[in-house]
């Protein structure tokens, strides 16, 4: 199977990337927040620091899922063959 046509079966799935996309930014920006909250409303200390790193692990695991999921959307649609070729 090639690259292609690999594709072409991935847009029966479009929904799938999508969603992860939208997980993914909802997962990036919440982390966000909680570095935001934890630099601004905590005092400094060992919480401070432990919430930062919670905060940016989600944030990274975030904008890795929607990144991943708004390349497949990419290629999906650039490879998708135009109507009346199939």
């Amino acid at each position: 199977m090639s690259l292609k046509q690999w594709f072409a079966t991935q847009v029966l799935h479009e929904r799938r990337y999508l969603t992860r996309f939208a997980i993914g930014a909802t997962l990036f920006f919440a982390g966000a927040g909680g570095l935001l909250y934890a630099e601004h409303l905590i005092v400094p200390s060992v919480l401070q620091e432990v919430i930062a790193l919670i905060s940016l692990i989600i944030c990274a695991a975030g904008g890795l899922a929607a990144a991943s999921g708004y390349i497949m959307l990419l290629l999906i649609r650039l490879f998708r063959s135009p109507p009346g070729n199939d």
